[in-house]
């Protein structure tokens, strides 16, 4: 009977967990899950390359909106807002940066092993310029995966710079929020 009794209650909180996770998962995919593929492109060309100011005040405006929408309709707290908010933008840029860089035949995983990126990670804060280390480890890393880096335009390294900052600002941002 106790082992029924423990099955029973192991159970209950594998489905606690998985709700609690699903609810976590709504909140977190909720801005990108709202937002058009098209602005979705655009914020990511706009992490890429800045934009003019008009258009990216423009899409921030819109991703604001967005986001203060999700919260209602998540139950997101006041206090949660900024961090939401950079983390929406950050993983709609990378997930398009990836996209990108990936078309250009890059893996945008060396510069997430490269600087460390990821869950139980060290996720370094980059919220300056990268660090001539920083870009060392970047360069050397697709070195040692065999890309002829001469072959990389400044263009795409730019591209991989936004990427790593995105990255930063997405795995940092998704540590502060307390669902």
């Amino acid at each position: 009977m106790s082992k029924a009794l423990i099955a029973a209650a192991g159970a209950a909180l594998a489905a606690l967990s998985g709700a609690a996770s699903a609810q976590e998962g709504d909140k977190l995919d909720c801005v990108v899950m709202s937002v058009e593929p098209d602005v979705r492109s655009a914020l990511g060309q706009m992490m890429a390359d800045g934009g003019n100011d008009a258009s990216r005040d423009a899409l921030v405006k819109e991703l604001s909106v967005t986001a203060d929408e999700c919260m209602a309709r998540q139950g997101i707290a006041a206090e949660q807002k900024a961090p939401y908010f950079d983390y929406s933008i950050a993983r709609i840029s990378r997930e398009w940066l990836v996209s990108d860089i990936g078309r250009l035949g890059l893996a945008t995983s060396i510069v997430d092993t490269a600087l460390d990126f990821g869950p139980d990670r060290t996720n370094p804060d980059l919220s300056g310029a990268l660090s001539e280390a920083q870009i060392m480890a970047i360069v050397q890393a697709y070195i040692d995966s065999g890309v002829d880096i001469e072959k990389i335009d400044a263009g795409v390294w730019e591209k991989i710079g936004a990427y790593a900052a995105a990255t930063s600002i997405y795995w940092n941002r998704r540590k502060q929020l307390s669902f």
